[in-house]
């Protein structure tokens, strides 16, 4: 889909930090600021990003639709309907050559971990652990400014205060797997992007006092033996990976950048390969892959 072509492009949720990064990114592309459509009441368009609550996307999605438009959820609502592609575009973009109406993004901490270790899978991913450090940008705008002050509010926004601190994702607890929602989101989503449906993940998601690029630590574990070279090679085979070598990702060098860095790569064993990836979890990890969702959709 050629974006600059299109004379409405609407953004629900236009005002919160993902919306404000797609507006960015879309007229990076070459779209006119008269395309992109942030109101409320909007009678028609051909494209719509949904970066609102899970529970006002489908209704959303749905009177989008209904006016003729594709619909590109960010939120979670739409991830694990088993009718709806789920999509990062360099690892699964062929779900969208049947035109669908209805596509989610994936949440960001998946779509950095698939990224980092999709190029891995020719060699048989038999099982992951990662555990991320995530970025206060992914809890929101209220969230940011709490950190970028430096006041711990009497009651902040995450349950704990900011700055200075680390403590485990606020998403809730499942108390029949002890998973936090996040966790759940990232393995569930992961197998799905991946293709495994039965692959072992065992994640461990925090939070940390940074702006806005996570940063995860991973594990991956394969079906037969390789070396340092194979890895690397396949790793910087792929357009989406900036491979750093031995130096590890920082969160600070990957804000702003349209890449997932990945670094501190290790060999636990011949089978086994450890390594650090970092994305900007409001760019590479939600509206820039919702933009490349949108470009990869046939005309």
């Amino acid at each position: 889909m050629r974006l600059p072509e299109l004379d409405r492009i609407a953004i629900a949720g236009a005002t919160g930090l993902v919306g404000v990064e797609l507006q960015l990114i879309l007229r990076s592309r070459g779209v006119r600021q008269d395309a992109i459509e942030t109101g409320g009441d909007i009678e028609a368009c051909e494209l719509a990003f949904l970066a609102v609550p899970s529970a006002a996307a489908p209704a959303l999605a749905e009177t989008f639709i209904g006016r003729g438009a594709t619909v590109i959820d960010l939120s979670a609502a739409s991830r694990e309907l088993d009718d709806v592609p789920l999509v990062v575009p360099s690892l699964n973009g062929h779900l969208l050559d049947a035109a669908p109406r209805l596509i989610a993004s994936p949440n960001c901490t998946a779509t950095i971990l698939v990224t980092a270790i999709a190029p891995l899978k020719q060699f048989g991913i038999t099982s992951l652990h990662v555990s991320t450090y995530q970025a206060i940008s992914g809890a929101g705008q209220a969230a940011l400014r709490e950190l970028e002050e430096g006041d711990p509010a009497e009651s902040p926004i995450l349950g704990e205060p900011l700055a200075f601190n680390v403590f485990r994702h606020e998403s809730a607890v499942d108390p029949n797997t002890g998973l936090t929602g996040e966790e759940h989101k990232l393995i569930s989503e992961s197998r799905r992007l991946l293709d495994l449906p039965d692959l072992p993940i065992a994640a461990t998601c925090m939070r940390v006092p940074v702006r806005r690029a996570h940063l995860e630590s991973i594990t991956v574990h394969l079906e037969r033996p390789v070396t340092p070279d194979d890895v690397t090679a396949a790793l910087s085979g792929c357009d989406a990976i900036t491979m750093l070598g031995d130096c590890s990702p920082t969160s600070l060098a990957a804000e702003g950048r349209d890449d997932v860095l990945v670094g501190h790569l290790r060999m636990n064993d011949p089978t086994s390969v450890s390594l650090v990836a970092a994305g900007d979890q409001l760019r590479v990890g939600a509206a820039l892959n919702a933009v490349r969702i949108a470009e990869r959709l046939p005309h």
